[in-house]
């Protein structure tokens, strides 16, 4: 009777334990949806910001950026005075765009 008590307890264990798996891996899914919903939200306000200051379109440029690259250029966007600067800036992110 034992035996059969400790393999129900294990079999619970197990049921548990994929229970938080999967939740767990609904809970990153979620994360990353968002993630990548903040970063082409992101994108699509470095082009409009970029098209109305500068009326240039970086569009394809910003594409081809990582997300590290995009954050940093998000925190550097409002210093650029003219155009040329914001093109020098992606250069030196390794980017070569133009």
């Amino acid at each position: 009777m034992y035996n059969l008590y400790k393999e129900y307890l294990e079999y619970f264990d197990l049921l548990d334990n994929q229970i938080l798996l999967r939740s767990r891996d609904r809970k990153l899914e979620e994360a990353n949806k968002k993630y990548e919903n903040l970063i082409n939200e992101t994108k699509e306000s470095i082009i409009k910001y970029s098209q109305l200051k500068f009326h240039e379109d970086i569009s394809s440029s910003i594409n081809t950026l990582s997300k590290y690259q995009i954050f940093d250029l998000l925190d550097h966007l409002y210093d650029f005075k003219e155009f040329e600067e914001l093109k020098k800036h992606l250069q030196n992110l390794k980017i070569l765009i133009f």
